[in-house]
């Protein structure tokens, strides 16, 4: 896919300059070879400033953004009509401004989804998206370790670390009397990014294929799996993981339940 060299800045709100304390409440940004100006702002959220400045008047914010949401606006506008050049109207913007809404110094990224820029510097920079997504793989483990301990097994599935010249921490382990140590290794496969499947993928062909390697590996795996919904590239690449993890076990169906309470039970 093509990518896109993006120039951007962080909108910050300082209300007092003199403590050098700013909040960020947007993103301004431009793609010269598209053109392209775009923005995002914090426009009526403004319950996190007022716990963060806590002697601010919540109107001084409202009034501030309304201001600036204005201008960005009207070169919007002017860059769309062919009035001025996108990359003149983000340097006019961007420039170093001594005023409670200000902007940092500028960066530059490269997208592949030029359309949706605006929305993902605001999601990462403003809401913090990289510390509220949730651990689905994690979530996985857990459901499926509450379906096998409701089992009542005589010999449970616990958390342990399996290896001793490479430890690898898995969530699901059981020894058995005989001596025999099986595994149950949920995995999360459900990613839009073609990139992401095979990163996650080959770190866990990398973790069992070297226990393989030491003779370290569990006899009896099974590996329930969230497989990606997203179609195309995203299926190429789960279809490539696939192959190489069934070397390590038994693939099957997050959501077949039956199936893991079979294995849990043999």
């Amino acid at each position: 896919m093509t990518k896109y060299a993006c120039r951007y800045a962080i909108v910050q709100f300082m209300p007092y300059p003199e403590t050098g304390e700013f909040a960020n409440v947007g993103v301004v940004a431009v793609l010269p070879r598209q053109n392209r100006f775009v923005f995002k702002l914090e426009l009526a959220k403004y319950g996190r400033l007022t716990k963060f400045f806590r002697h601010l008047d919540h109107k001084v914010f409202l009034q501030a953004i309304k201001h600036l949401n204005e201008e960005l606006r009207y070169l919007e506008t002017a860059v769309n009509n062919q009035e001025i050049e996108a990359l003149q109207a983000f340097e006019l913007m961007v420039r170093p401004l001594e005023a409670i809404v200000r902007f940092s110094k500028e960066r530059v990224k490269m997208t592949e989804k030029p359309q949706a820029i605006a929305a993902e510097l605001f999601d990462r920079f403003v809401l913090h998206d990289f510390a509220q997504k949730k651990n689905y793989e994690q979530e996985l483990q857990s459901r499926v370790g509450q379906l096998v301990r409701q089992l009542n097994l005589r010999h449970q599935f616990k958390k342990e670390k399996i290896g001793t010249l490479y430890p690898v921490n898995m969530p699901l382990v059981q020894n058995t009397e005989e001596g025999r140590i099986r595994a149950i290794q949920p995995l999360h496969f459900d990613r839009e990014e073609p990139e992401k499947i095979i990163e996650h993928g080959y770190l866990w062909i990398g973790k069992l294929g070297t226990l393989q390697e030491l003779k370290e590996l569990p006899g009896d795996i099974l590996i329930p799996v969230e497989k990606p919904t997203h179609k195309g590239d995203a299926q190429k690449a789960w279809t490539m993981i696939r192959n190489r993890l069934k070397d390590f076990g038994d693939i099957t169906s997050a959501s077949n339940d039956k199936q893991i309470e079979k294995f849990a039970k043999n």
